[in-house]
């Protein structure tokens, strides 16, 4: 039985040494099971445990290693698919840990310079048609050196950028143009820090497309600003919207009524826009969506490279920018709602580092099992469990089953619903 668990081929070759594939098979087999990135908690016995720091510890278990194994996978599922790749970045704060970890082992500073750990982008890979997740196209992890100059010591907006952090969003959408190949078409969905004008240069016609929140009110042709066009545009349609409700933000779930605006605009290229292959002017649609009757409500302004000329496309632009509630759920998982990344007792960040890449896979099987009981259009089982693992789940659900109609799996056999 441990055999057909541990058979999973993500890691295969990844790492030239199959028992350190086989280990680090365990490892995602006991994290996703236990949803716990205490090594002690998801552990059987000492010994097990023990060998589990060898892993993370040792140099072979490469982060690029288990990079590659990830991407690999969801590059083989991407044929003749539209594919949303949503990008996002995410921080860890180890600061409660500093007297625990090794100094100089792969911590440093976040995005504020008295917090201690490091920063994680990624591309998470979604289904245009069905919204189910498939896999990244992109993760990369990195630190701030503790003693590194501040932004203005660095000149910091004069640098050409590739040579900036904000380049990680450039990156992500070339490595996943590379990696998707064989999809029909490839959507890029971003947030407002992805708002960079050159980023726009990876767009291709009929195959790559930008969807990215706006977040500056950059000048338009005819010595305009983005909100002085918009703010003159009358609302075009309206449609009713229901809002989850958010304890944290102390907000009660409500049906908004949302307003939409769309426009084709030309972005005029910024000065801080150093690239010389830049074209001077991008032509981009821009869909805005503004609850009514609220101050602080819903206000999205989304820039595009989709033709919109119609309430149904922009309603698409919107129902599209909504999937990035599945990278969102990753980052949940892997923080207070689930693994508990922070709380890592490990002493090197670089173990650190290696277990939050096991855990993102985890991570987006919980999410793919737990899209399952969410809607009616399941995922295929072959997307999410391989032949052997479907072969495992089989002798594992006649052992289980019961021997009346009420102890048995309800779900249709080798069925995502009947696997989880």
């Amino acid at each position: 039985m441990d055999e057909l668990v541990n058979s999973n081929p993500d890691f295969a070759g990844s790492f030239g040494d199959k028992r350190i594939g086989k280990r680090a098979r365990q490892v995602l087999r006991k994290l996703t099971i236990g949803r716990s990135s205490s090594l002690r908690e998801i552990t059987e016995d000492e010994s097990e445990q023990r060998s589990f720091y060898r892993l993370f510890n040792n140099e072979s278990f490469s982060e690029s290693g288990i990079i590659k194994s990830i991407t690999d996978r969801c590059s083989a599922l991407s044929t003749g698919r539209h594919l949303l790749c949503i990008q996002d970045s995410t921080e860890f704060n180890f600061s409660s840990k500093q007297g625990r970890v090794k100094p100089e082992s792969g911590l440093g500073t976040t995005s504020r310079d008295d917090i201690l750990g490091f920063m994680l982008h990624s591309s998470l890979v979604v289904d245009a048609d069905r919204s189910h997740a498939l896999g990244y196209s992109f993760i990369k992890t990195w630190e701030r050196a503790l003693e590194a100059p501040g932004k203005r010591e660095r000149h910091y907006q004069h640098l050409p950028i590739h040579e900036k952090e904000s380049y990680k969003w450039i990156e992500a959408a070339n490595q996943s143009k590379d990696l998707l190949q064989q999809a029909n078409t490839i959507t890029i969905v971003a947030d407002r820090e992805s708002d960079i004008y050159d980023l726009f240069g990876v767009a291709e016609k009929d195959k790559v497309h930008l969807l990215i929140r706006s977040n500056h009110d950059r000048q338009i042709s005819g010595k305009l600003k983005l909100s002085t066009c918009l703010n003159a545009l009358p609302v075009m349609y309206k449609y009713n919207l229901s809002i989850r409700g958010d304890t944290r933000k102390s907000t009660p779930k409500r049906i908004a009524e949302i307003g939409l605006k769309w426009t084709k605009v030309e972005l005029l290229k910024p000065v801080s826009c150093r690239d010389q292959h830049q074209p001077n002017v991008q032509d981009v649609y821009v869909v805005e969506a503004i609850e009514q009757n609220r101050q602080q409500g819903i206000r999205w302004r989304i820039l595009t490279t989709y033709e919109v000329t119609s309430a149904d496309q922009a309603l698409q632009i919107i129902g599209w920018y909504k999937e990035r509630w599945h990278i969102e759920q990753i980052h949940r998982l892997l923080k207070t709602e689930g693994f508990k990344i922070e709380r890592s007792q490990l002493e090197q960040g670089w173990a650190i580092r290696k277990l939050t890449l096991l855990a993102m896979m985890a991570s987006l099987r919980i999410l793919q099992m737990m899209l399952a009981y969410l809607d009616d259009n399941e995922q295929s089982i072959d997307e999410v469990f391989d032949k052997k693992e479907q072969d495992c789940l089989q002798m594992i659900g006649k052992k289980m089953d019961g021997t009346t109609e009420k102890l048995r799996n309800p779900a249709k056999v080798n069925t995502l619903k009947w696997a989880t």
